[in-house]
């Protein structure tokens, strides 16, 4: 009896495994930029690749303009329904977008202009109702635990995290860039902040959603690029 239940539990986990596994291939996010993607930063928005490589003041400059555009094209407004696309092109359509509708065109946009980039799923460690801290795992399962969704851009001084609502990168009082992990903990550093980088977070890189919402097939899945993620997960 001790073996033929030993036998059941081991094949339900190996099922178990196998389905997860499937899940993750078919929702995985990729990163990839198509031609529709290119047609939008070179048409819609107007934006040209450098013909030679950046100084440091030069890559903020361009991100700065970059982030202005996207703002100016797609404003702080009513959101990409959920379980609807939301490339580059959709934002530009439907006009107006929020975090997680403007940050993966910043996803792109800056990759293609040849940064290195990864997407940041920012998870808020308090309760939507009573404020009570939480750990990353209770927040991470908490219905409504409050999100933000931004980018972070590698420039030739380091990680920097590029906001998706306000017109906000995150230099230093010294003019360097500050990754998205050490914002919260250390806001003096910085001449001014948005007020929902001041509280404790979690920040995720590869991560889209937990939800499944965002991006086909839409399956009730959490939603990641799974290299960024793992890479995350190993090294950050």
């Amino acid at each position: 009896m001790i073996r033929r239940t030993f036998r059941w539990g081991s094949l339900l986990l190996i099922l178990f495994l196998l389905a997860n596994l499937t899940l993750a291939v078919v929702t995985n996010v990729p990163t990839h930029i198509d031609s529709f993607d290119a047609a939008v930063f070179n048409t819609l928005l107007n934006v040209k690749k450098p013909i030679r490589a950046n100084s440091y003041e030069e890559e903020l400059v361009l991100v700065r303009e970059v982030q202005k555009r996207i703002f100016l094209a797609a404003p702080l407004g009513e959101p990409i329904p959920e379980y609807r696309d939301r490339e580059p092109v959709d934002l530009i359509n439907h006009g107006t977008g929020v975090c997680y509708d403007r940050s993966r065109t910043f996803d792109k946009i800056f990759a293609w202009l040849g940064f290195e980039t990864r997407h940041v799923y920012i998870l808020y460690l308090k309760h939507p109702r009573t404020q009570e801290p939480l750990s990353f795992w209770r927040a991470f399962f908490t219905y409504g635990a409050g999100s933000h969704a931004v980018t972070e851009v590698k420039t030739s001084h380091g990680w920097m995290l590029v906001d998706s609502n306000n017109p906000w990168i995150s230099l230093n009082k010294s003019g360097e860039p500050v990754g998205a992990d050490d914002l919260w903990r250390n806001p003096q550093q910085f001449d001014e902040m948005p007020a929902y980088f001041k509280q404790p977070y979690s920040a995720i890189r590869g991560m889209y959603s937990r939800r499944g919402q965002f991006y086909r097939p839409y399956i009730p899945y959490p939603e990641l690029n799974w290299a960024d993620f793992f890479e995350w997960l190993l090294w950050g």
